[in-house]
């Protein structure tokens, strides 16, 4: 059995369909990879309040709406 961490693509080479294939939210560490930033960088981002779409903190954890990365993914491409 493969782990999420197996199925995700290479940091910056996420496509449409690689989203559509996430649920409704991801953990920091896929977002970052979309975004294609490294997971201490996003980490950083998200404890100073500066990652780039809304994040949700379950306890030390952030979890991440694929909808808000996909609009800052449309946007950055108009």
């Amino acid at each position: 059995m493969s782990t999420a961490a197996e199925l995700r693509p290479a940091r910056g080479q996420w496509t449409a369909r690689d989203l559509d294939a996430l649920p409704l939210l991801t953990d920091l560490p896929t977002a970052a990879s979309i975004l294609n930033m490294g997971t201490t960088k996003a980490r950083e981002l998200a404890r100073t309040g500066q990652f780039p779409v809304r994040l949700i903190k379950h306890g030390e954890r952030y979890a991440v709406p694929v909808a808000a990365l996909r609009r800052l993914l449309v946007e950055a491409d108009q």
